[in-house]
Formats: structure tokens, sequence, C-alpha cells
């Protein structure tokens, strides 16, 4: 696939009006590129203010791709884990889990989070950092 899948980093930025992540973001949503995941949707709407933010964004990301979890999912994150704990590197579960999904998918990850840097050295996904 060509999707970019967009991380809760980049969204955050996207919706306090950062210039960055806006040039970055609003022409994967222009073009229909822009996807999401699981743990993505569920980071971002956590995060809502309020209710009504809330349903909004919720609608917002009901119209974006969503990739699911490929299976044995849970145990590539706990073997993924492992293997960079032993290189000194103590990845988060969710990050993980969307480094895996992405790669499967074959699509991009599009984030501002640098800790995708050292999990991509034990997964093989495409991250665009900015």
């Amino acid at each position: 696939m060509n999707r970019a899948v967009i991380d809760s980093s980049a969204w955050i930025g996207f919706f306090r009006g950062d210039g960055a992540a806006v040039r970055r973001i609003d022409p994967l949503l222009v073009d229909g590129t822009a996807a999401v995941t699981g743990p993505i949707l569920a980071e971002v709407l956590s995060g809502a203010a309020t209710r009504a933010e809330f349903e909004y964004l919720r609608e917002l990301f009901q119209g974006l791709d969503r990739l699911f979890d490929p299976p044995n999912l849970w145990d590539r994150v706990a073997e993924s884990r492992f293997a960079l704990a032993r290189r000194g590197h103590q990845a988060a579960v969710v990050d993980l889990s969307i480094a895996i999904t992405c790669h499967e998918a074959r699509d991009r990850l599009v984030t501002r989070d640098r800790d995708f840097r050292a999990i991509a050295r034990v997964i093989p996904v495409e991250i665009e950092l900015f």
C-alpha cells in the first residue's frame, strides 16, 4: 500500500496548529492516503478535552483508513520488545504494535516520536520523522 499512518505525536501537533505538522498532514488528508491504527485512534480520542471534541475527533477519524491488527501481533510485540531490551532500549508496547502493523501493511509511519528510530532496528518499518 501507499498509505501514511499518522502517529498520535503528529496528530497532536496538527491539532495544535503546528506549522510543520499541518504542512505534512494536510496533503495526506487531501489525497486520501492518511490512515490510523486502533492504538493511535485510542491515544488521540482519549486526549480530547471535552465530550464534544471527542465526538468531533471520532467523526473525523471515521473518514480515514484504519489498519487492523495483523496475525500474532502481541507475540511479535513481545519478541520485538525483548530484542530491543537486549540492545539497551525499552520501547513502549503501543509503539511496537503500531510499527509491526505498519510493516505488515507495507505502509509508512509519519511521526514526531524519535523512539521509532530504535524500533526500526528490529522491525523494518518505513518511518518518516518530521
